[in-house]
């Protein structure tokens, strides 16, 4: 059998890469695994935010089938993994770091844990502890006015916690082992805060300048009350900040693959090496930081595979989803693919090439319960070929964007593809769960929070994050009237 190493980031968008067409970052890691391997140009998370997207990439189900649609939902344990059936079939499954389980099991599927995650496992508040590690970078990762409150050069428990993941990776692949390996390298950067290393943070400080008339591109109003800054040095901050950190986990992603390459010629084996990210970051564009959106920022995705059977060089326009990649490893392998699976194996376009630009792939959006409003939204993305279908409920407000004509997605154009966009009307309702189905499961949830999150529990499966005082000076603290930018 193959042995497997899975990259995994978190919030990298699939525009901030140099193979993928972005001419200021460096990826050259990246690009050298593009061009050994197979690179998905058209691959979507279906679902924009941290742990409704990992979860469906776990189970290879639809947030609304997974009933994982929010960052305090938790998978059924019952739920057959990918993890799970590589295990099944003889493999040491290995997480090494961050895949954002929340609640008592924090493996579903992977057999062994060799190094921590870095947000809180439980639905409860952040333990004091957990306060006292993050001082002032504690809500940075909740998004909103939060997310741009710390921007510039410097250090964050993001940064401190990758260095620690990679670190543990190295470590464990310098050793042989008798069983065949799935690792999974799960980090935290780019995702915000935005701070990242005094040399890079300075090197995109001077060269992000551009593009700034993102910040005034339509917002539909699903996203009204969204947080929104359009702030020229805020947005520009902000993207060298992010551009900086991607650059970062390109190193590091050099330094795992490498690391696994000699593994391979060491042993003897046969391997793949997986990239992905879980979805993208707005970086300021419509003045929006973070996720939780349709537009390509947040819901376009990398995803790249290289290795033993793959061609090399291939670039693969059809679209492709992050849930597909549990099928694509079972099948692979030859290990059993879970039940009632939304995904599909692209072990064809893997091995051949093959290009499927009939493929239709689905993201979401909402389904939680708003605890303020006591409201449940819910939205959803269909992508095929040039065309994206967003539809919101309860909001007559449909829209179909051409990206290859309007990459940025300034237009409505259904008038033009009402075909198309009934159609993508018809395949959500096969495909996924009822309205009032996801409604009901909300409430349900909201009201089993009202107690969990007020319990108090932690677990020795957390990273730790060391002295916080010693990385973040009082300066970095910005007004709480308005964010500040911090550049030094």
């Amino acid at each position: 059998m193959k042995d497997i190493c899975l990259f995994f980031s978190d919030q990298h968008s699939f525009l901030q890469q140099h193979y993928s067409g972005d001419k200021i970052l460096r990826t050259p890691n990246l690009d050298r695994i593009a061009e050994n391997g197979v690179a998905f140009m058209n691959n979507y998370t279906p679902y924009p935010l941290c742990v409704p997207a990992r979860m469906s990439l776990m189970s290879g189900q639809l947030a609304s089938k997974c009933k994982v649609m929010g960052n305090f939902s938790v998978l059924d344990s019952s739920r057959a993994t990918f993890a799970h059936s590589l295990n099944s079939v003889g493999y040491e499954t290995v997480l090494c770091g961050r895949m954002h389980f929340v609640g008592p099991d924090q493996r579903h599927g992977f057999s062994k844990r060799i190094a921590g995650d870095i947000t809180p496992l439980f639905t409860n508040r952040p333990t004091e502890a957990f306060q006292k590690e993050r001082g002032v970078h504690l809500n940075t990762p909740t998004g909103g006015a939060h997310c741009v409150s710390i921007i510039g050069a410097g250090d964050s428990p993001t940064l401190e916690f990758d260095r620690y993941v990679v670190e543990h990776a190295l470590d464990y692949l310098k050793d042989s082992y008798e069983k065949p390996q799935f690792l999974c390298v799960g980090t935290y950067a780019p995702h915000h805060p935005y701070v990242a290393p005094k040399e890079l943070y300075d090197y995109y400080y001077e060269r992000v300048t551009g593009d700034i008339e993102s910040v005034d591109f339509p917002l539909p109003s699903f996203y009204e009350g969204i947080f929104n800054d359009k702030d020229p040095e805020v947005v520009r901050a902000v993207r060298a900040a992010y551009y900086a950190m991607c650059e970062f986990t390109d190193m590091e992603v050099g330094m795992v693959y490498d690391a696994f390459q000699d593994y391979l010629k060491r042993t003897g084996h046969e391997g793949i090496f997986i990239y992905a990210s879980d979805h993208g970051d707005q970086i300021g564009s419509r003045g929006l930081y973070g996720k939780q959106t349709f537009f390509e920022e947040s819901v376009h995705t990398p995803l790249i595979f290289s290795g033993d059977g793959i061609k090399k060089g291939v670039r693969i326009k059809g679209a492709t989803s992050l849930l597909d990649l549990g099928p694509t490893l079972c099948d692979l392998v030859g290990a059993p693919i879970a039940f009632d699976c939304d995904g599909v194996s692209l072990k064809k376009q893997l091995e051949e090439g093959y290009e499927d630009k009939e493929r239709m792939v689905i993201s979401e959006l909402g389904g939680f319960m708003d605890r303020k409003n006591q409201s449940v939204s819910y939205a959803q993305m269909v992508k095929k070929g040039n065309l994206k279908y967003v539809r919101y409920h309860s909001l007559d407000e449909d829209a179909v964007y051409d990206i290859e004509k309007d990459p940025h997605e300034t237009e409505n154009v259904i008038s033009s593809h009402t075909e198309f966009a009934s159609y993508a009307r018809v395949f959500l309702d096969e495909k996924c769960e009822s309205y009032e189905r996801i409604k009901e499961n909300a409430e349900k949830e909201g009201k089993n929070l009202s107690i969990t999150m007020r319990c108090s529990f932690d677990s020795d499966e957390r990273w730790h994050a060391p002295d916080a005082a010693r990385h973040y000076p009082e300066e970095m603290v910005s007004s709480k009237k308005k964010p500040q930018c911090f550049k030094w």
